[in-house]
């Protein structure tokens, strides 16, 4: 009896999880997909193609701007200025990639579970994901993530502010980087 208990308990635990934080995003019909930057746009990529990690969601920010929240199989289209940016991808941790992005060219980024202590961490692939956009749910973001995003933003500054640091110590080649030329 206790075991199903247990079962059950961790069951609701995982739904009332993946509820909340799935209504951060909104899945965007198939016809309806973005596939090309905006007119004065790079068009980016991020996408999520596992399923390991998957009850933890992965937060996206481009600077202080809150991009989206991914979780397994889905993928987010994000249209950027053209030039550099610094990308934050949020778990456990926080985990950075710098960009430098051309007008009217596209790029992508698989943001990548690992293990952590209590959750998921995440980093990113740079220049990879394109191929798997088709098995993946385009989201985009909703009211609630918006909402979520504001009153969580002290928590998010200083999750970056503990993390950011430590990455722009790194050796430039040891940075991720999304390249201007690996835009198509």
């Amino acid at each position: 009896m206790r075991n199903h208990i247990n079962i059950g308990l961790a069951v609701a635990a995982a739904l009332f999880l993946s509820a909340c934080a799935s209504s951060h995003m909104v899945v965007v019909e198939e016809g309806a997909r973005t596939t090309r930057p905006e007119s004065g746009k790079a068009l980016v990529y991020f996408v999520r193609p596992t399923s390991f990690g998957g009850a933890i969601q992965a937060t996206l920010y481009d600077g202080d701007d809150y991009v989206g929240t991914i979780s397994a199989h889905t993928h987010v289209a994000y249209q950027a200025k053209p030039g550099k940016h610094i990308f934050m991808v949020i778990g456990e941790s926080a985990d950075f990639m710098q960009a430098d992005l051309l007008e009217g060219k596209t790029y992508s980024a698989v943001v990548m579970p690992r293990m952590g202590v209590w959750k998921a961490r995440f980093s990113f692939q740079p220049g990879s994901g394109m191929d798997q956009l088709g098995a993946t749910k385009q989201v985009t973001l909703g009211e609630a993530g918006r909402t979520w995003a504001r009153e969580n933003a002290a928590s998010i500054r200083e999750k970056k502010a503990a993390y950011l640091p430590k990455w722009q110590e790194k050796p430039e080649g040891d940075k991720q980087t999304l390249r201007a030329e690996s835009g198509r």
